[in-house]
């Protein structure tokens, strides 16, 4: 049964979560069914039944953390997991309570594992219903009204400590969705945006994204040291996998700045020059708790609906496992022959003192035209495509409790919705 290992901002610092960024899914290939989740606030890695902890550390976690590191990990199993999953994709389980950034963040770790296959059938049951419990909260509960993120709270600590950003310029490394974010906010306030990004051409389509209204000057990452020091604002959200900015760039000025980096691992080297506050991730949890307080009506809704999630998805489970579809095919087969049987025996098609061999003969009958459908079932039971044929199964038999869901992940995969 399903199996998560978390790490987040409440059980690891930044610093042990840019260690951690640095692996990679293809580090679990021995542990296929298994996703990994990458966010600033976390790395969580999901699998499909429960792992040996020692395995998984000599195997995969020894490359990024010590052993005493790695016991700060969260550990989920069974339904605790799929209750975990299921507030990770509706936002409860964020640093930014109704944020909306993890639900596209869950579904491009789940491309990735499905396009390198990964997974297949238990974590696409998984993930595809944690998206519909998430669109549950959202259309029951006001949980993701106003919603705000990591980056829009970026720009509010920035306003807190300006008191008015009207004006200012800020410089913005990145054009991800954490820097369009911060930029949006930005704009709002009035700020002169100075987009800095490896690839041009990238920024300049974020910047035509934003409207063609807005101040907006883009560089190259090579005129980064020039622009940290000429400018009190700076947010970065790279996925560089070090330092971007480091103190080598950086000179000394007379007035305050107010650096924000919002990347994992970090985009800034440890600051060493006064005049400048260096703010992480992690430092704005303060606001996000006030935002939590706002929410608590909404926080307990969305819980009481996950909670229902969690035991519609228990009995769907139940409801596409193998063994019962085909017990009900050969109920249903046997309920058939037996009826038609004793309408036989009724209107003296068959003699009476014959219906037990006939009934005999009917059942191998059935059993040997069932054997082929059965035998095709058993094989694909591990595939993601399973579902749907015992959806169709049930529905042609007239078990229409079960629709064949048309949200489905697979679904979604092949039309390319995802993309």
């Amino acid at each position: 049964m399903y199996f998560v290992i978390s790490f987040n901002y409440r059980n690891s610092d930044v610093a042990l979560r840019s260690k951690l960024s640095k692996l990679v899914l293809e580090d679990f290939e021995d542990f296929k069914e298994v996703i990994l989740v990458k966010t600033c606030n976390r790395i969580e890695v999901v699998f499909d039944k429960k792992r040996d902890i020692n395995e998984l550390y000599d195997k995969v976690f020894h490359k990024a953390l010590s052993p005493k590191e790695f016991l700060k990990a969260e550990i989920y199993e069974g339904f605790e997991a799929v209750e975990h999953i299921f507030k990770v994709a509706a936002s409860l389980d964020s640093m930014v309570v109704g944020e909306m950034q993890i639900t596209g963040q869950l579904k491009d770790a789940f491309v990735e594992a499905y396009e390198k296959k990964f997974i297949s059938q238990d974590l696409t049951r998984l993930i595809h219903f944690s998206f519909k419990c998430a669109k549950k909260i959202r259309n029951q509960t006001s949980i993701s009204s106003e919603p705000v993120s990591v980056a829009s709270i970026a720009v509010r600590k920035a306003k807190e400590k300006l008191n008015d950003l009207s004006g200012y310029s800020a410089v913005v490394v990145g054009v991800g969705d954490t820097a369009r974010i911060v930029s949006k906010n930005l704009i709002k306030e009035g700020v002169n945006i100075i987009l800095v990004n490896r690839t041009v051409e990238n920024a300049i389509a974020l910047k035509e994204e934003l409207g063609d209204e807005v101040n907006i000057d883009i560089h190259s990452i090579e005129s980064l040291p020039k622009l940290i020091n000429n400018y009190r604002l700076l947010f970065t959200a790279t996925a560089a996998p070090f330092c971007v900015i480091r103190n080598e760039h950086i000179k000394p000025k007379s007035y305050k700045r107010f650096w924000f980096d919002l990347a994992i691992p970090s985009d800034i080297e440890n600051i060493k020059c006064d005049n400048i506050e260096l703010i992480k991730v992690d430092d704005l949890k303060e606001i996000s708790e006030n935002n939590l307080k706002k929410r608590e009506n909404e926080v307990k809704a969305a819980k009481d609906v996950i909670k229902k999630c969690v035991k519609e998805f228990e009995k769907y489970l139940s409801a596409v496992s193998i063994e019962p579809v085909i017990k009900f095919l050969q109920n249903k087969a046997h309920e058939c022959a037996k009826r038609s049987l004793k309408n036989a025996v009724k209107k003296h098609f068959i003699p009476e003192e014959m219906e037990e061999e006939v009934e005999k003969i009917l059942h191998n009958s059935f059993k040997r035209f069932l054997h082929h459908p059965n035998l095709t079932l058993r094989k694909m039971s591990d595939s993601a495509e399973v579902d749907i044929f015992v959806s169709v199964i049930r529905r042609l038999f007239g078990e229409n409790d079960l629709k064949m869901d048309m949200n489905k992940c697979e679904y979604h995969m092949e039309k390319g919705i995802f993309k």
